[in-house]
């Protein structure tokens, strides 16, 4: 049966090549091909325009060679002619002088048309015409491509398709064919002229058109499909071969025929032109033999394939980097070549056939495969009979239509194949469903023994009396919390064990401290070695603390090693020691007391390390690292610590202060203020009651709007806890506003979400966030972030109080040794006036010692002594030069500012402003309230600054000028985040204005 399957297509396949070649036989053999030209003369008496149509100008037409004539030249002025056949080459055709044409050359074809319709709108479309022609009807230029020359210099090749439509006087008429090849072999009309109505021209000319731009459609939705299908659903690298290859064959349609894309760029070079529609016709070809060499992997179909794979690769490499005339002399041989190993391929896919050796394709695949191979020889030898005007384009297009319709039901059967293999997949999965659920009953009986340690333990603790003490009913919970942790392990082990085997276990390997994994796995393992008299022992060296790996992992792999040494183990000690040798951390899992070896632990032994071990070692091997197993414990290896990683741990180590015990119910002088923004009332209040009941003042937000505007005052909170379900705008939008105002340390931001999934974090983070905690809340862990962030925050803002004392104490020098210079002149010249600047310096020297560099805040009240006390010396020194005006507002006289925070900005206005200017000038300073800040302005008229010089002093990256204004800036800012103004001129003055908080003590 299955062998007439076979011998039925092949003898369609056969019966296929006999039909298209009947059809080439019938077109060249056919007696009536329409209206001829006879010897340069066509008569157009028996034709009638509205039942005949269009028809092709085909026959003997008047060739002059080697001129160009024009309907201006007289029949004396043209040279001997003689009758040529269109279409056809011109190449060898003998004149009357008997001289030969060559395929470079040039020349006129004439033709005279009797008895045409007077009047009647008539058409003559050309096609093909190598390189260069003109065309002219009854006297006129109708038509032209490129521009016909004498020589090579004078001529201008292109050879893009036109119709020329005209209406003509007389029945009698001229038409007159310039032609010019300079870069082809051969010359010449190669493609019919056709004559017709007008609108039966434009029809079919139009018709042809849409059918190429159809085609072309098509092949690039195809090719879209495909690239789809390679991208979204199958990196295989098949599907995006066949997708460049559906893209250069709709390059190839619309670069061939009609050659649509040269009437779209009529301004496209010719030389890059015929590249296009040259690399396209060879370029296809190539991607389809690797489309081959993918599909068939039979010895020498592949060696058939390589050889025209490099010979079409070099050719269209020699199509890019030569010009036309170079490379179109080998265009035949290459195509010739190219039908040869189509015909060498389908022979071998014939034989391969037969045999029955389908490759990677199925039956059904393979023959359509076989159908495409036989349609692209179709196509190509019909081509080539169609440019020796042996039969019909339409029968390109059909044979073209069916390699279309061979190439698409291949991808449509193997889209199809796909489907029906993910449906049987899926059948698989399925039952592999049903087998893992089988699998979890059997697990079960295994899991049943850590639960009834549970249950049995559990049952003990209620029996037990409460007489018997809190102590040792702690130790029981914490033994049902363990024990509960190792039934967990024991299930995630077998977890990770099947992720493992289908490789889908996903590592994160960082920077780890053994250290801490050691203590953590000795933690949760103590209650496996009470009673046993084992004692757990860490001895990590210093330097083979740190290793890379996946902290998670490597804490899994600790505690089931140090659980299978416990396990038997009934006494001495069991160590866990690190040392390091050549870039990588040695660890063994020791025990003081060698376990003998007998079958029975044996067996014990080795089904323990199917369970856990097994794990381990392959988490081990996935971390870079070696797992072996000894007499007296475990030994791995795992990768160190790159060196500058351990000197990052080491410059970020710094000790830190726990927080004092918080209070129980009511709030303790000076405590932290935290603010609570959501809209959940049953967690509001129970956040509010757990933060009262450990000291702090809570505050509540019910939206980020509130919650926005409570940070921004200046009595903001401590920190803020922000739930990222928040009415209006979440708490991710809230977190963004609020960083960019205040950093991590100024204002910490704790984001409390219902999920916590790496995503979840990150985004939080990304935000903003300086921690997150995930719902349920657990109290204690809230505690614990609540405490950390606090007291970074407070090491900081200690840090900060004592950086800001030293660029208070930055401040005063400068202006000492200008007073006491000024003082010591005085003396020698002008004793009382000497006198009474000295005490007006000890009065300023008073009010400066007395100020408390740690003191965050002052009266107003003494700073303006500060300054009137800084004036009088400065008046003192400079005369009438200097005058000083306050404008203060009484009530602000108790407010709170920094210390010398005014003063500097008075000082700077004296000495750089109103000092340097010859007459002197006057320094206004004026103080009033605006709003919840105190606003202070200082301008004088004294020479002012320029623009660069502003823009220096407030820039932080330039520090060889304006240190001291920058370091008020800083403080006002990290109080107010309000930023100076500065307006000044040179040669009129300076403004200066800044903002403080208003407060009041």
């Amino acid at each position: 049966m299955a062998g007439k399957k076979v011998d039925r297509f092949l003898l369609l396949l056969v019966l296929a090549t006999l039909s298209v070649a009947a059809a080439v036989a019938s077109w060249t053999l056919a007696a009536d091909r329409g209206t001829a030209v006879h010897r340069g003369m066509l008569d157009l008496s028996h034709w009638d325009p509205y039942k005949d149509g269009v028809f092709d100008l085909d026959g003997e037409w008047e060739f002059y060679p080697g001129e160009l004539l024009t309907p201006d030249h007289s029949v004396q002025e043209r040279g001997e002619g003689g009758f040529i056949q269109v279409p056809g080459e011109w190449n060898g055709w003998t004149g009357p002088d008997g001289a030969a044409m060559e395929g470079y050359g040039y020349g006129t074809y004439r033709l005279v048309v009797t008895n045409a319709p007077v009047g009647e709108a008539l058409a003559i479309a050309k096609n093909y015409v190598r390189f260069a022609d003109k065309l002219y009807i009854d006297g006129a230029l109708v038509g032209e491509s490129g521009e016909p020359g004498a020589a090579r210099d004078s001529y201008v090749p292109r050879n893009v398709p036109y119709t020329a439509y005209f209406k003509v006087a007389h029945s009698e008429f001229e038409v007159l064919l310039q032609v010019s090849n300079f870069d082809f072999e051969a010359g010449g009309i190669t493609n019919s002229l056709q004559f017709g109505p007008g609108k039966d021209v434009q029809v079919r000319k139009g018709l042809i058109v849409g059918v190429d731009l159809m085609g072309t459609m098509v092949w690039l939705i195809i090719a879209a499909f495909t690239l789809g299908m390679y991208l979204w659903f199958h990196r295989n690298a098949l599907l995006l071969w066949f997708a460049l290859y559906f893209v250069l064959y709709a390059i190839s349609v619309i670069a061939n025929g009609e050659r649509v894309l040269l009437q779209w760029l009529p301004e496209l070079p010719f030389e890059l032109a015929f590249k296009i529609k040259t690399v396209s016709l060879f370029a296809t070809p190539a991607l389809f033999f690797l489309i081959v060499r993918k599909l068939i992997e039979r010895p020498i179909v592949r060696g058939i394939v390589r050889a025209m794979v490099w010979l079409l690769t070099l050719y269209v490499a020699a199509i890019a980097l030569l010009p036309f005339r170079l490379y179109s002399a080998a265009q035949d041989i290459v195509y010739l070549v190219m039908m040869l190993a189509y015909l060498a391929l389908i022979g071998c896919l014939i034989r391969e056939y037969a045999k029955r050796r389908y490759g990677r394709l199925s039956r059904r695949q393979f023959q359509l495969f076989i159908a495409a191979v036989w349609a692209t020889i179709m196509l190509g030898a019909n081509v080539i009979l169609s440019n020796a005007n042996m039969t019909s384009m339409l029968l390109n297009n059909a044979v073209g239509s069916l390699f279309f319709i061979c190439v698409v039901t291949l991808l449509i059967h193997q889209y199809v194949a796909a489907y029906v293999s993910m449906d049987k997949l899926t059948k698989r999965l399925q039952i592999a469903d049903r087998m893992k659920d089988e699998f979890l009953l059997l697990t079960s009986h295994e899991l049943n023994t850590p639960l009834n340690g549970i249950m049995n333990v559990s049952r003990t603790l209620l029996q037990d009396t409460i007489r018997r003490g809190g102590t040792e009913a702690r130790e029981r919970l914490l033994m049902i919390r363990n024990t509960a942790y190792q039934m967990s392990n024991l299930v995630n082990d077998i977890i990770d064990g099947a992720r493992i085997r289908d490789g889908k276990l996903a590592l994160n390997p960082g920077l780890v401290d053994l250290g801490s994994c050691v203590s953590v796995v000795m933690e949760v393992s103590a209650f496996l070695a009470k009673g046993k008299n084992i004692r757990l022992v860490p001895r990590i060296d210093p330097q083979a603390r740190y290793v890379h790996a996946d902290e998670r992992r490597l804490i899994q792999v600790i505690h089931n090693a140090v659980h299978s040494i416990l396990t038997d183990t009934q006494v001495g000690d069991v160590s866990v020691v690190s040392s390091l040798s050549d870039g990588r951390v040695l660890i063994g899992i020791e025990t003081s007391v060698p376990k003998a070896k007998t079958d029975e632990n044996a067996a014990a032994a080795d089904n323990g390390f199917t369970v856990g071990l097994s794990v381990a070692k392959e988490l081990v091997e996935l971390m870079g690292g070696s797992f072996v197993s000894g007499r007296n414990g475990l030994h791995l290896s795992l990768p160190a610590a790159p060196s500058d990683s351990l000197a990052e741990v080491a410059a970020a180590a710094e000790p830190e202060t726990s927080p004092a015990p918080a209070g129980q119910g009511s709030r303790r002088d000076g405590a932290a203020r935290i603010l609570i923004a959501s809209a959940d009332p049953i967690g509001v209040e129970h956040l509010y009651g757990m933060l009262t009941a450990e000291g702090y003042e809570a505050l509540f937000a019910g939206n980020g709007k509130e919650a926005y505007e409570a940070v921004t005052r200046f009595d903001r909170p401590d920190l803020v806890l922000v739930d990222v379900m928040l009415p209006e705008e979440n708490g991710f939008e809230l977190c963004r506003k609020i960083r960019r105002h205040f950093t991590q340390v100024e204002l910490p931001l704790l984001l409390i979400s219902s999920r916590s999934t790496s995503a979840d974090i990150e985004a939080g983070i990304a935000a903003g966030a300086s921690d997150f905690v995930a719902r349920p809340l657990d109290p204690g862990e809230i505690r614990v972030r609540i405490h950390t962030l606090l007291s970074m925050k407070r090491l900081v803002k200690e840090a900060a109080r004592s950086e800001m004392a030293f660029l208070r104490s930055q401040i005063k020098p400068h202006f000492l040794y200008n007073a006491l210079g000024t003082i010591m002149s005085l003396c020698y010249t002008d004793g009382p006036r000497a006198g009474e600047l000295l005490s007006i310096f000890s009065r300023y020297l008073r009010i400066i010692f007395h100020l408390d560099n740690t003191e965050e805040t002052v009266r107003l009240s003494k700073e303006i002594e500060l300054i009137q006390a800084y004036a009088d010396i400065e008046k003192a020194r400079f005369g009438e030069r200097v005058r000083v005006e306050l404008d203060i507002d009484s009530e602000l006289y108790r407010c709170h500012v920094m210390p010398l925070t005014i003063e500097p900005l008075v000082e700077n206005a004296i000495r750089h402003g109103v000092s340097k200017k010859l007459s002197g000038g006057t320094v206004k300073l004026s103080i009033q309230r605006e709003g919840e800040f105190v606003r202070v302005v200082v301008e004088d008229d004294g020479v002012g600054m320029t623009a660069e010089q502003v823009e220096a002093i407030l820039n932080r990256e330039k520090q060889e000028q304006g240190v001291g204004f920058r370091n008020i800036t800083r403080r006002v800012a990290h109080m107010t985040g309000r930023a100076p103004i500065v307006e000044s001129e040179r040669g009129v003055g300076t403004k200066v204005i800044i903002w403080l908080p208003l407060v009041y003590e």
